[in-house]
């Protein structure tokens, strides 16, 4: 169903000014936690500036150490937050779509095996907006009508948290803790 075809009024759109107001607020409890994430800036104008947050894993196959960064970023034409994230080897080799896709489904231990078409409408490979290179993401076009389900305070801490454990980007249980205070 395309964005255009739903209710408008059962979706949940984010401008620029209240992404940027989230995450910074989402900053702060990071910092007050102790956390690693950031707040990256490329440009002045709309759409430039993002989260970061990296993290390393062990494939659950090969047992090889993977180095994950994610980016929350602000789509200007979707109007919500979107996760871009890369995965490499320790060597710097880039893994596939499909590696990937294995990679989360075991560490999830997901029993339910998703046909490739299936995978392809949950994780993509896209261009990085801001970066300009390719990424693995999360696709958006759910992202709105999943955050008009949700009451929160802070909307990216909502999205991380419900679309975050897909790519096993987990926040701990105080990020939600501090915003119910």
């Amino acid at each position: 169903m395309s964005r255009n075809s739903r209710n408008m009024s059962d979706l949940e759109f984010l401008s620029w000014q209240q992404y940027t107001k989230e995450s910074l607020e989402f900053l702060k409890i990071s910092e007050s936690l102790q956390d690693t994430w950031s707040w990256e800036i490329k440009g002045s104008s709309e759409g430039q500036a993002f989260l970061k947050y990296a993290q390393k894993i062990r494939d659950p196959s090969s047992n090889d150490l993977l180095h994950l960064e994610y980016h929350v970023v602000y789509s200007v034409t979707y109007q919500v937050p979107v996760l871009y994230l890369q995965v490499h080897h320790d060597d710097g080799k880039i893994i596939s779509l499909e590696k990937a896709w294995d990679i989360f489904q075991a560490a999830r231990g997901d029993e339910t095996r998703y046909t490739r078409q299936r995978m392809l409408n949950i994780l993509t490979q896209m261009e990085h907006p801001v970066l300009f290179k390719p990424c693995l993401c999360l696709h958006p076009c759910r992202t709105a009508e999943l955050l008009a389900k949700t009451k929160s305070s802070n909307r990216i801490i909502t999205f991380i948290s419900l679309m975050g454990p897909y790519v096993q980007l987990k926040l701990p249980p105080a990020y939600c803790l501090v915003i119910e205070k």
